[in-house]
Formats: structure tokens, sequence, C-alpha cells
């Protein structure tokens, strides 16, 4: 908070109760309701543009130095309320500073500052922006202050799309396109890291393919990877997508197989069809999708992709 914010709050105390943000509290119950891309990005846009209020104490400077609060687990975060009426009857810190969400979201994001997120309305609302998310928010805001933009999703061709739409086009990119080609190109080495880092590498991966970084919905909880050494040689690991955000041709899950033998891989999709089932696809090295049919139950799909794998080693050997 610059100085000449804290003589206002010093000389004005009505200055921080000025604070109103009707459509900030709509949107949070909202995206609290669903929990949809297209949502969080209302949700952040209107933060951007929207000022909060943070209780205080003052130190022997005459600071203002935010108060924080915990959960159960011990986290600590940053509690910012929408308006006066939000704050708990008994607050009895003696300040109250008047801040923009994109000042907030700085502070907050710094590492000294420990944080683990931002609470918004904690006594009401109680939604988090955590950690990785008030970051992702940063590194944006902070290659828009520096004049960078990111490249358009649809290279250079004029296409509106939704916020939904968005997201739909990144899951295929991903799920087709970006991580098999990462396992082609990298083999056991990116295996490996798979296997040992699990959903957050898969997190990273997804977060890293993203044009519009902002835009991006999931933590690593929206994953699970399982990883199976089927022989000395023969890896198959289980990467299951998130379950929100689906649409025809998306991946339900995908199967990662890798050989050490024979130093090569095999990637396979359950992908959902526009009927509502679902189809086996295998993507090659060279991009091509190949269709073995309908997809068997969820139990069964392990065994018939590897029947697949060793049926074509059978037949070649």
């Amino acid at each position: 908070m610059d100085n000449e914010k804290i003589k206002k709050f010093r000389e004005d105390p009505n200055f921080t109760l000025e604070v109103k943000n009707p459509e900030v509290e709509e949107l949070l119950i909202v995206y609290s309701n669903e929990k949809t891309a297209a949502n969080l990005n209302k949700l952040i846009e209107k933060c951007t543009k929207s000022r909060f209020l943070i209780p205080a104490n003052v130190n022997e400077k005459k600071q203002p130095i935010p108060v924080l609060i915990k959960n159960k687990d011990g986290e600590a975060f940053l509690p910012i309320y929408t308006s006066i009426e939000q704050l708990p009857k008994n607050q009895s810190t003696p300040a109250l500073v008047n801040m923009p969400y994109l000042a907030i979201n700085n502070m907050a994001s710094k590492k000294e500052t420990k944080l683990d997120g931002i609470a918004f309305n904690p006594f009401t609302n109680n939604l988090i922006f955590k950690r990785p998310l008030v970051e992702k928010i940063e590194k944006v805001e902070k290659a828009r202050r520096e004049g960078k933009t990111t490249a358009s999703p649809t290279k250079g061709k004029t296409v509106q799309m939704t916020a939904q739409q968005y997201v739909i086009f990144e899951r295929l990119q991903f799920e087709h396109m970006f991580l098999p080609t990462k396992m082609f190109a990298e083999g056991r080495e990116f295996m490996t890291k798979l296997a040992d880092n699990k959903e957050q590498y898969i997190d990273e991966l997804y977060e890293e393919s993203y044009q519009q970084k902002r835009m991006y919905p999931y933590m690593d909880e929206d994953f699970s990877v399982m990883s199976m050494q089927i022989s000395d040689d023969l890896n198959v690991t289980r990467v299951d997508f998130p379950t929100r955000d689906m649409a025809p041709a998306c991946a339900v899950r995908a199967y990662l197989v890798w050989d050490e033998s024979k130093n090569n891989g095999r990637y396979f999709t359950i992908d959902l069809t526009k009927d509502k089932t679902t189809e086996l696809i295998e993507i090659t090295a060279e991009h091509m999708r190949i269709s073995h049919g309908e997809a068997p139950v969820e139990g069964a799909e392990l065994q018939t992709i590897l029947d697949l794998v060793n049926g074509d080693e059978q037949a070649t050997s």
C-alpha cells in the first residue's frame, strides 16, 4: 500500500467503507455452485477490476499489517472482503485497508509471504484462490504490464471462442497432441518423471501447453496418475483427465505404454463419442489417429491394450 493511500486511510476512515462488489459476490456464488473454466475466468476478470477490504493491525510506524487466517491444516490465507457487510460482526482489528485486487494478488504471490492463497469472504462465501492460481494470475498480469501477449490458439486465424470452447480446444490439443508428442520425444526419461511426480507433473505439463495461462482451470487434484510395471521391460502409466469440461472427442483417460527393451512407446486414449459411449483410440508417433473400436468397460481397458501390444508384437516377430 503506497504512502498516498495510507494517508487517505488515516484521514478518512470512510474511505474503507466505499467498497461494494455485488457483481463479484454474485460470481462467487456462481463459481462455487459450478466450478467451470468459464465461471472462473469471469470471476477473475471482475476481481482484477475491483477493490476489496482487508482487516489489518497497525505497526509502530502506523502502517497497516494484514491479519491472516489459518485452516485446521495450518495453511495460512489472506482474507479479503467484498464489502463491510461481509465482515464478521465481532471484527476487532484497528484498521481496514481498501486495496485493488491486483495489488492484493501481487502481495499474496510473493514467496516471502508464505501464504497458501486468498480467501474471499471467509465467513460467508469462503471461496479460496489457492497459491498456484494466485501465481498464475500474477504471471499473466506481469506479462500484460510488460506488453507481452500470448499467441492466439488459432495461430493467426480470427475465430471467436467462448471460454468453454477454448478449454475444450486445449483439452483436445493436450490429450491427443502435446502429451503423446512428449512421450515419443523423451521416452524413458519422460515415463520415469511421470511415474515419480504423477499428478503434479501432469498438471504442470497441461498448464505449459495452454496458450492463455489465466484460463487454465485445473489443479493437480483434478488428475489421477498410476504407473504399473507390467514386466521387467514393460511399463504402462494410466492418466485420468478431469471429469469436467468434457465434450465429444475429449479423452476420459490415457494409457502410456513404454517398452524399455525396444525403446519405443504406444499411446492410447479412451475418448468420449457423440452418443456418449467411449472409443479406444491410438495416437502414433506420426500423429496418426487409429480407432480400435468401442472401448471395453473400464476394468477391462488395460488388458485390452496389453492384448493389442502383445498381438502386434507376435504378428511382427
